[in-house]
């Protein structure tokens, strides 16, 4: 940046409208069509005669572990990484950097150590299958159903995302961007199934880096020089947080509750998607391997994300007034970019939205064909015939998605929708995974009242705040309490209704805690030494940036 201050006439001209910038950058604009070329081409690459639908829908054991890895990270780093963490950063400051930090390493290692033995010793392809394994076939259907009605939400969002880029930097139209961006995934989405997916997220995630890494550097000397001037809360993830508060935006028991222990954890260690990812890879040792290397790559990506919108405070205030967070990057973009790096930039935050637009659509057509369609409704018919039924998920999710897109006009950020969808979905099913990972006492139907009871519990949170008669500094703040309390009301109704029941012993869909799955051997040292440098490197973060 040249200077601290970019032109608040430029930034007026772009929200009211005015395209002389984008006939400036039109060159920089035309690498998007060779994007999306590209994209389909490695759909038409990737593409095999599945012989089965698991196959053409999870890819089940069969790629390799860095493709997997890489893979995990892109699918993460789609509308809810990209557009949503740059506007919570160009309204929060730094507080953005703890769903990076709080909000994901711990779990990651959590995940590697404990869940993916858990997952591998069951067999399992998915995780509602996980939960047929230990709770039996109705919680599975349960959990497909509330899966698939969340994936749909995120690809709406992805969807938005993606339009609200098209806008700010070449004048499309909401309505045209979604459509053309729902196409583009449909192609490619239809073409290889999973696989096509997943070679996608790792050109995507290279996109990424590219199109984000010069604005992160040149936008790096002012972020740090906020957060080394202002000693509030925008420029200092702790010391500047009160330990409980319902004034603030943020406070310490939220953050390290609410977003560290529940919502976290939910996300990564039961997340449909993620999963989906983690279960195509061969070994087990490759499995747990998977988050600890996509965790390194969190550590890193959360500045390529983070610092422009932490420079943006400082460098286009209009955003504060204007209430346009969702905008932040892509309006940097324009006012810093030349012809050529801002069409790589564009085609960067178009490559992460597309890539979360795609992992979602995959899901809803794995979750609706393997775990409810054969599971539960015709689980005697050819591989022919899921295979068509797979097609016809896909085209339906794409097409939902574009209405559900709609939705997100109701937000004034997007992690602020993304939060409460897992606030209210997420976080009673993570204490449903947990009580049936530590205990056989909990039963189906205890499980399934238990869950419902958690949601009832955020739902009402979320009424009684509408009311006026519970106020927060945030509504991110809100949301971290609201998963507080839903995971609260599962845990606490599930263990009532489970007492007198009798526990059964040596089930493998649980974890023997006298027995953990990593021993100091010599066959998991790699994993007890990656899961302690990540830790030890997400800790010296938190006190740089203290």
């Amino acid at each position: 940046m040249t200077s601290n201050l970019l032109s608040l006439n430029s930034v007026c001209a772009i929200f009211s409208g005015n395209n002389s910038m984008t006939k400036r950058n039109l060159i920089g604009i035309l690498i998007l069509p060779v994007y999306f070329m590209i994209t389909i081409s490695i759909g038409w690459l990737s593409r095999r005669r599945e012989s089965t639908a698991n196959s053409y829908l999870n890819a089940t054991r069969s790629l390799p572990v860095l493709v997997i890895a890489t893979a995990y990270l892109a699918a993460n780093c789609g509308a809810l990484e990209i557009v949503g963490l740059s506007a919570m950063a160009s309204q929060y400051g730094v507080q953005a950097f703890h769903f990076y930090w709080i909000g994901a390493i711990p779990a990651m290692v959590f995940l590697a150590l404990f869940m993916m033995p858990l997952y591998r010793r069951n067999s399992v392809r998915s995780v509602p299958e996980y939960l047929e394994v230990r709770y039996g076939p109705g919680m599975r259907l349960f959990n497909a159903c509330i899966s698939a009605l969340t994936a749909f939400f995120l690809a709406g969002i992805s969807l938005y995302a993606m339009a609200q880029v098209l806008i700010v930097v070449s004048g499309v139209r909401f309505l045209a961007g979604v459509v053309l961006s729902a196409v583009v995934v449909l192609i490619y989405v239809l073409l290889g199934g999973l696989r096509a997916t997943i070679y996608n997220e790792v050109f995507q995630l290279l996109i990424m880096v590219l199109g984000l890494a010069p604005l992160a550097w040149r936008c790096f000397h002012t972020a740090w020089q906020i957060h080394l001037q202002s000693p509030d809360a925008t420029s200092r993830l702790w010391t500047a947080l009160p330990l409980a508060s319902r004034s603030a935006p943020f406070d310490v028991a939220g953050i390290s509750l609410g977003l560290g222990v529940v919502l976290s954890f939910g996300y990564w260690c039961t997340d449909f998607v993620l999963m989906q990812r983690a279960f195509a890879v061969r070994t087990e040792a490759e499995a747990r391997a998977v988050p600890l290397l996509a965790g390194f790559g969190k550590l890193a990506f959360s500045f390529l994300v983070v610092v422009p919108g932490i420079a943006a405070m400082r460098l286009v205030p209009p955003l504060a007034l204007a209430h346009h967070h969702d905008q932040a990057l892509p309006l940097l973009m324009e006012l810093s970019y030349g012809p050529i790096l801002l069409g790589l930039g564009l085609t960067a935050l178009v490559a992460s939205l597309m890539s979360g637009l795609a992992a979602n659509i995959s899901a809803v057509a794995a979750l609706w064909t393997e775990d409810i369609y054969r599971s539960h409704i015709n689980a005697h018919d050819t591989e022919a015939h899921y295979m068509r039924v797979a097609r016809m998920a896909i085209v339906a999710s794409a097409t939902l998605s574009c209405l559900v897109s709609y939705t997100t006009f109701l937000f004034s950020n997007l992690m602020e929708n993304v939060q409460l969808l897992f606030a209210l979905f997420g976080s009673p099913f993570w204490a449903v995974f947990l009580l049936g990972m530590t205990t056989t006492r909990v039963k189906s139907r205890t499980a399934i009242i238990g869950f419902l009871s958690g949601i009832t519990a955020g739902v009402c949170h979320l009424l009684v705040q509408a009311a006026g008669w519970v106020h927060y500094g945030s509504v991110m703040s809100s949301n971290f309490h609201a998963a507080g309390y839903s995971f609260t009301t599962t845990m606490i109704t599930s263990l009532l209704l489970s007492c007198g029941q009798d526990a059964s012993v040596g089930d493998p869909a649980c974890i023997d805690l006298r027995h953990p799955p990593f021993r100091l051997e010599r066959r998991d040292l790699p994993v007890l030494v990656l899961s302690t440098a990540l830790l030890l490197c997400c800790l010296g973060l938190n006190i740089l940036w203290r």
